[in-house]
């Protein structure tokens, strides 16, 4: 065999051997990919990890640090991190597995999302502290017409497919945990509105079993305009999410609003409402400063030992999430706590 024949064969073999490693390899079994896992050394230390950083063309995401057991974002003041969203980041990576070798041709990579972070670019990188040992990831775009998503290690040219899409949020305040409180209407039974200027607003149940607020302090000749007007005091804390979070001590609280709820239970929540201009021609924001406390009400009688326990459980567990914060909160929220007589009577009708 000649020299030049037996380098044909050469360079034949080595061709049909790469081939053979990005082609999918079949089980003898059933004919289908044998996944690989695509982050081994993750798996291993997974509950070790205390830090990761995600970004995007623009910059930074998020820096998500562990710290005497929570997890905060170092960008919002150390706040609490949803550790929810990042518990299933962390567990997807650690199992995901590789379906199906993608392009390694760079040229390429904008279409899957996974060319390495640029202005203009799509993809986040997932990043770990660099004496963890771990790769960086750019989670691409993912799959059209079937599952999975597109990745593509930092430490390998090779993208591809994972057998899983994962949830990365791309937005700082996705990463926080954005539920402040959550208080049903059902469970109050008074309502306590202070406006700088001296006008109060109190609406109360005399008995737990009301269906409806009676509304304290109508002028004689006014009546509230309907039950639901009076009763939708009492909604303003419910499923209440941030849409901001900042130190309290940076918000100027000067003409605030204290806006409270006492529950049947006796679960006391006091609120500081602001809202302010930032700047000519910008949106307003509205703030919010939350304190929880215990109340003994005259419904207090039909509260057992159990109860009042539970409540001063709810109290602390709150105030140690809410103490020393100031939330961004929506226009909604904040005019539920701003109402006055104006908004919630009317004339007495003539009509008999």
């Amino acid at each position: 065999m000649s020299k030049k024949h037996f380098s044909w064969l050469v360079a034949v073999t080595v061709l049909a051997a790469v081939v053979a490693f990005l082609l999918p390899r079949e089980t003898a079994r059933n004919g289908e990919f044998q996944a690989a896992e695509l982050m081994p050394e993750l798996a291993a230390v997974v509950n070790e990890v205390d830090w990761l950083q995600v970004s995007g063309g623009d910059g930074t995401v998020a820096t998500l640090e562990r710290r005497d057991g929570q997890w905060i974002v170092v960008e919002a003041s150390d706040y609490a991190a949803d550790w929810p969203t990042l518990q299933r980041l962390l567990s997807d990576l650690a199992a995901a597995k590789v379906v199906e070798a993608k392009t390694a041709n760079p040229a390429y990579y904008d279409r899957l999302g996974v060319e390495d972070p640029a202005a203009g670019s799509t993809g986040l990188v997932v990043a770990f502290r660099e004496s963890a040992g771990l790769p960086s990831v750019i989670v691409g775009k993912r799959a059209q017409g079937r599952g999975g998503q597109y990745l593509r290690r930092v430490d390998s040219e090779q993208s591809v497919l994972i057998d899983r899409e994962l949830e990365v949020p791309g937005e700082r305040l996705d990463w926080l945990d954005r539920r402040v409180v959550d208080v049903a209407r059902d469970e109050v039974v008074e309502v306590d509105i202070q406006h700088a200027d001296g006008e109060t607003v109190v609406a109360k149940k005399v008995s737990a079993d009301d269906e409806h607020f009676s509304l304290e302090g109508v002028a004689e000749g006014f009546e509230p305009r309907s039950a639901w007007t009076v009763d939708s005091l009492a909604n303003a804390l419910e499923s209440l999410d941030l849409e901001a979070v900042a130190p309290a001590a940076e918000i100027d609280w000067n003409g605030a609003t204290l806006y409270r709820v006492v529950t049947a239970d006796g679960l006391d929540l006091a609120a500081r409402v602001v809202g302010r201009q930032v700047e000519e021609g910008e949106d307003a924001e509205y703030w919010l400063a939350l304190e929880a406390g215990l109340y003994t009400t005259s419904l207090d009688q039909a509260v057992d030992d159990a109860g009042r326990e539970a409540a001063a459980e709810r109290a602390e567990a709150i105030n140690r999430r809410v103490s020393g914060w100031a939330y961004g909160i929506p226009r909604f929220n904040h005019d539920a706590m701003n109402k006055r007589m104006d908004d919630l009577v009317q004339e007495v009708s003539g009509e008999e």
